[in-house]
């Protein structure tokens, strides 16, 4: 049987894909929990939760990699949001959409628009509490 991958090495496994791809990717380590948080390209390509456990009601995540649950899916949160579930088997697969994903906005948008969107966020971000202000480059 192949060995469980922790919530950390999943983290590792999608920085290296992600980065791989050309995302800049902003990380939190939960303080209260083993959860791991990856915002990319400041926000616009959305942000990946891994975890072993359901997150809170108010706040929901486009990507979430969850070592609790056996097979994908996919729900609309209370705001009308897409949000997928992933299980850690799927990591793989994972990367593939979210790159995906980031080709199609590009393609929708262009990419000095995408940009704009990068630093916009980060203007608008920069001294914000909370993840923006205790998260890590890397």
């Amino acid at each position: 049987m192949a060995k469980r991958q922790t919530i950390q090495e999943l983290a590792d496994i999608l920085i290296a894909g992600l980065k791989k791809a050309g995302f800049v990717i902003q990380r939190y380590n939960a303080y209260s929990t083993k959860s791991i948080y990856l915002k990319l390209d400041y926000g616009v390509g959305n942000t990946i939760r891994i975890s072993d456990h359901s997150g809170k009601d108010h706040l929901s995540y486009r990507y979430n990699l969850m070592t609790n649950i056996k097979k994908y899916y996919k729900e609309v949160d209370h705001k009308g949001f897409l949000r997928t579930y992933w299980p850690m088997k799927s990591v793989q697969s994972l990367i593939g959409t979210i790159i995906k994903n980031r080709t199609e906005r590009i393609e929708k948008y262009g990419i000095e628009r995408y940009r704009y969107y990068m630093k916009q966020n980060i203007h608008d971000n920069q001294y914000a509490r909370g993840f923006w202000a205790q998260a890590v480059m890397v």
